[in-house]
């Protein structure tokens, strides 16, 4: 018999000094880069969710006004109540929106007149519209005005803009442009 026992050689149980120093630099690196892509995540979320809010507002629109053969109005609001203005033209931004069937075409809500749809859109999104203070369907889902309209939508914390454009036709594209 062998008094002797048989130790087996010790296994490496750390790191070296440059596994250390890599491992090191490498949670540098991420650290310093991470925050910039995730400050604009929760923007461009918001950008996405306003967006396809104004989207689903428009299809209903037109399906409005060609379910009932009228002309359906979406006119910017403050209040949720009432339109907050009657223009034609010009840029406006929009913080909310009204769906209504306008029975007497003055761009407002009045006697009569059923809203159907009230929309408060996110306050961290800038929301302009270029055709002032409204957007009229008519019975047959052609838009009126002159040429084409467009939603542009921004927010804090990115420089991507989402753009909402309606043709004469009554038909919805969306575009995002990235600087």
């Amino acid at each position: 018999m062998d008094d002797h026992t048989h130790i087996a050689p010790a296994t490496q149980r750390g790191l070296t000094l440059i596994e250390c120093l890599l491992a090191i630099a490498i949670l540098g690196i991420l650290i310093a880069i991470g925050p910039g892509g995730f400050h604009s995540l929760p923007a461009s979320s918001r950008l996405a969710s306003t967006q396809t809010e104004i989207r689903s507002l428009l299809a209903s629109a037109r399906s409005e006004a060609l379910t009932r053969n009228r002309r359906v109005t979406v006119c910017r609001t403050l209040d949720g109540a009432q339109c907050a203005g009657t223009g034609r033209a010009g840029q406006r931004q929009w913080q909310g929106a009204l769906l209504f069937v306008d029975l007497d075409q003055d761009r407002r809500v009045g006697a009569g007149e059923t809203v159907f749809y009230v929309a408060n859109f996110h306050t961290a999104v800038n929301i302009i519209w270029n055709r002032g203070d409204s957007l009229i369907y008519q019975p047959d889902g052609t838009a009126l005005g002159g040429s084409n309209g467009t939603f542009s939508l921004q927010a804090e914390g990115t420089a991507i803009e989402h753009r909402v454009v309606v043709s004469l036709l009554g038909r919805v594209r969306t575009e995002v442009i990235n600087p």
